[in-house]
């Protein structure tokens, strides 16, 4: 067979999100047609998977490969049989997991619950039906190829990285208030109640200022929590800006704050905000984990890590960093960075190949 392999980007939720943009760039870069196919959004829940079950099957018969995007693993196991009827290669992100989310990082299911184990098959089910199964971490990939559903399966870790707008700009002037910025939708993941805490523990030992920037989630919790330490004068809670206005945030901080959650997923992850506020040059604060072992040589001085769950260790972080010091022991961040990225996103050659 001749001419470029034909993909098909099946059910994205956002063309515009990171990952699911990132790949498709990654392949078209490699010489692939990518067809992007966003799920429907009229008409009742049932006839809307059906147009999209059709179109899939149609759509599949014309595409070498078929990527199901994030977040949509509950649909793998119909796209890997269509995948398999019509010789299609199946690729799944499986970026976050169905359990992961609603048993470990929201609560809303309980462990053990006959829910909590329905969503577990979902997820071994997701995996069997993949040609090849997409993660961010290395540790994450472990765990896949450790799980009895990936027998066949080929598991591929592709580090999130940090998107083009995220470079190396110079420190702020050393002063005497250390401005710390956090961003994000709010979800549990962030551990945003050990944030707090940790701020309040700061008072008298250092000038710190946290500036919030987001919406949804814990957002009114964390709110509440402020109030009750007494710590209002401290934090600035931002509503939610476009991607594009982060550059200039993380230019005015000294800080950037990762997650703190204490999830099983949270030790497995590299939030976004961790890669974008390292490859912008500034020190980022985030709980130590497994996975921060993939880009730690890279980030040298700018990573600080802290003990999980520990806001007395945050604050202790807070305390003692010193952002311009930090800069000038890594000033090629971005570039280092980019090689950690590089090198897991050239074993996707896989899929651009028949």
């Amino acid at each position: 067979m001749t001419g470029p392999v034909r993909v098909l980007q099946y059910r994205v939720h956002d063309p515009s999100y990171p990952r699911n943009r990132r790949l498709r760039e990654h392949l078209r870069a490699e010489g692939c047609e990518v067809t992007v196919l966003t799920a429907s959004r009229r008409g009742p829940r049932a006839l809307r998977l059906l147009r999209d079950l059709a179109t899939l099957v149609r759509e599949s018969l014309r595409h070498d490969v078929v990527v199901l995007s994030e977040l949509r693993l509950a649909h793998a196991p119909y796209v890997g049989l269509v995948g398999r009827l019509t010789r299609s290669t199946v690729v799944v992100d499986g970026f976050v997991g169905l359990h992961e989310t609603e048993v470990g990082d929201w609560g809303r299911v309980r462990p053990g619950s006959l829910r909590a184990r329905l969503l577990r098959l979902q997820d071994d089910l997701a995996l069997r039906a993949a040609h090849v199964w997409l993660v961010d971490t290395e540790v994450r990939a472990r765990r896949a190829v450790t799980s009895r559903a990936a027998a066949g399966t080929r598991v591929v870790s592709l580090p999130v990285g940090a998107p083009e707008w995220a470079v190396p700009t110079p420190p702020r002037a050393p002063g005497d208030t250390l401005e710390v910025l956090w961003y994000g939708n709010y979800i549990p993941l962030h551990g945003l109640d050990v944030v707090v805490a940790a701020l309040a523990l700061t008072q008298g030992r250092r000038d710190v200022r946290l500036t919030l920037v987001g919406d949804g989630g814990t957002r009114d919790a964390t709110e509440r929590a402020v109030r009750l330490l007494g710590i209002e004068h401290l934090c600035r809670f931002v509503d939610p800006v476009p991607e594009a206005a982060l550059a200039g945030l993380i230019s005015a901080a000294d800080v950037v704050l990762g997650i703190f959650g204490s999830s099983e997923k949270a030790r497995s992850v590299i939030a976004n905000k961790v890669w974008q506020g390292l490859a912008s040059g500034r020190v980022v604060v985030t709980a130590d984990s497994p996975a921060l072992v993939e880009i730690a040589p890279a980030a040298g001085a700018l990573l600080v890590t802290t003990e999980p769950g520990s806001a007395a260790s945050v604050a202790d972080a807070l305390c003692a960093v010193d952002p311009a010091a930090a800069s000038r022991a890594v000033p090629d961040v971005d570039e280092r960075l980019a090689a950690v990225v590089r090198r897991g996103w050239d074993s996707l050659a896989i899929v651009a190949t028949r």
